[in-house]
């Protein structure tokens, strides 16, 4: 690993264990954005049940565990031990086994190759440089068993609002989630040519998410009713979120 991303791994791992320590399950299902997020996950995964699937970067765990839910043999991966423990904890309060887990660097890891029909994140390759991104892509890529597909969802870069209200808050040194790149569909498209991966999908989607980001806007958004499953699903080029599919040609 360089010494850039050396130091970005220190600087996720500490800001991620202090995001770690304010999951709530119930917070995150409370808005329609994860659960738009999760329709996007099973858009491209497709039927999760019997699928080994694993997070790469998970967080809090909590979409792993509703997709354990519906039947797939989740594991999960974070270089930070306090959101793993949280992710733990949400299998054992779903009454689910314990999944298998990684507490390891994503960009240098012992997941076996090949190993998982679905391999996803979402909120993490915007936390690396492009030298980062590009092997955290690899690597989710070889994780991939071939037939498989990758999913990663990101900030969007030309979600102007969202932008706004990041580059304050970095300014007046309030922004609490370290260093971050977001990504436009067509960075991710590009990236992944760079390192020869061609069988890709882009777009955005999430035209309300990056508003709410906006304090006085938030009430507005539930006035005009805005805050529904269907309007955080939307395609738009500006949508909070880009995502990335790639599929794993089978053998």
């Amino acid at each position: 690993m360089s010494e850039v991303n050396a130091h970005q791994a220190k600087d996720v791992v500490s800001v991620w264990d202090a995001v770690a320590r304010r999951y709530t399950r119930d917070d995150y299902w409370a808005g329609p954005e994860n659960r738009a997020n999760f329709e996007v996950i099973l858009a491209h995964s497709g039927d999760p049940r019997g699928k080994r699937i694993i997070e790469v970067g998970c967080g809090s765990g909590f979409t792993s565990v509703l997709l354990a839910e519906t039947g797939a043999e989740c594991a999960l991966l974070d270089i930070s031990g306090e959101a793993l423990n949280v992710a733990r904890a949400a299998f054992a309060q779903a009454g689910l086994a314990e999944p298998r887990c990684y507490n390891e660097d994503a960009l240098d890891n012992h997941v076996p190759s090949g190993a998982f029909d679905v391999v996803w994140n979402g909120g993490v390759i915007e936390h690396f440089d492009d030298d980062g991104k590009r092997k955290l892509i690899r690597e989710m890529w070889r994780m991939a068993k071939p037939g498989g597909v990758v999913v990663i969802l990101v900030p969007n870069a030309w979600c102007w609002p969202f932008q706004w209200v990041q580059a304050w808050q970095k300014w007046r040194g309030t922004w609490p989630y370290g260093f971050e790149d977001d990504m436009s569909p067509r960075r991710l498209r590009r990236m992944c040519e760079h390192i020869g991966l061609d069988r890709t999908v882009t777009y955005a989607f999430n035209p309300i998410l990056g508003w709410r980001w906006i304090p006085a806007l938030r009430r507005v958004l539930k006035l005009l009713r805005l805050e529904t499953l269907e309007r955080h699903s939307r395609r738009c080029w500006m949508g909070a979120v880009s995502v990335l599919v790639i599929e794993k040609a089978k053998d």
